[in-house]
């Protein structure tokens, strides 16, 4: 009896370790326009992620740090493979997620890739259903949209910078991103520094809330465009002290 159990025991702690270690082939992500041409020089930064489950919600964990490459002459890039050990049942495994997708030549930086469900928004981008490509519409016609994309190529890259402050690896293509967010603002500025903001559509939520919250966005909304504004007013005040350091440190 003594000897089937220890074979048990040894049987359920294979299986055990079996079963904390995950391995992904990775994946071929194809960047294009809406018109279904490739695009080259797209940046893509991704990582994986899986979810801890809890007694009362499940919440997701990322398994290794954020990776970011380029998309080549057709527009592929290759999300590489790992191996990555996670706790059994605890924790599900790790999946591919696409945090941001910048096409330079597009001004777009506004896409990413859920690890499950396919999102796409108008006007911006649409994402496959098996989550392998992603078309880009060209948005520096909209200044929103395209501050949109400089807000997230700064959220990105407040990530790198914070890593680098804690002496952590950064991703090889760090600095070319950051001299792409520099052209970015250079660019939007010189397009609509000196054109008006105009009101912003009033969000869903609020459409659907009471009068007063109604009332108390219309004037947070007044107040703003009456502090600033131009477009080049907004975004000094968002990006200008950033851009700074930035600079600074190229230099």
């Amino acid at each position: 009896m003594s000897r089937w159990w220890a074979r048990a025991l040894v049987a359920a702690v294979a299986i055990l370790a079996l079963s904390s270690i995950s391995i992904s082939c990775g994946r071929t992500l194809v960047v294009s326009t809406m018109q279904g041409a490739g695009v080259p020089g797209a940046y893509v930064a991704y990582h994986y992620e899986g979810n801890t489950f809890g007694l009362v919600e499940s919440l997701t964990y990322q398994a290794g740090r954020t990776g970011l490459l380029k998309t080549d002459a057709s527009g592929r890039a290759l999300i590489p493979g790992a191996v990555h050990v996670h706790w059994p049942i605890v924790q599900s495994r790790p999946e591919i997620a696409v945090n941001l997708i910048y096409a330079p030549a597009l001004h777009n930086g506004l896409a990413w890739v859920n690890r499950r469900v396919a999102v796409s928004r108008p006007l911006e981008f649409e994402v496959s259903s098996d989550l392998r490509s992603v078309r880009l519409e060209d948005v520096s016609g909209d200044p929103s949209r395209w501050q949109g994309t400089l807000e997230n190529l700064s959220s990105l890259l407040n990530r790198f910078r914070s890593q680098d402050m804690r002496g952590e690896e950064t991703p090889a293509l760090t600095n070319e991103l950051i001299e792409q967010f520099q052209n970015e603002y250079r660019s939007i500025l010189d397009r609509y520094g000196d054109v008006l903001r105009v009101r912003p559509d009033m969000p869903v939520a609020v459409r659907w809330s009471t009068d007063q919250e109604k009332a108390a966005w219309q004037e947070m909304v007044d107040k703003d465009l009456a502090a600033r504004p131009r477009w080049a007013d907004e975004l000094r005040r968002r990006f200008s002290t950033e851009i700074d350091i930035y600079r600074g440190r190229r230099k």
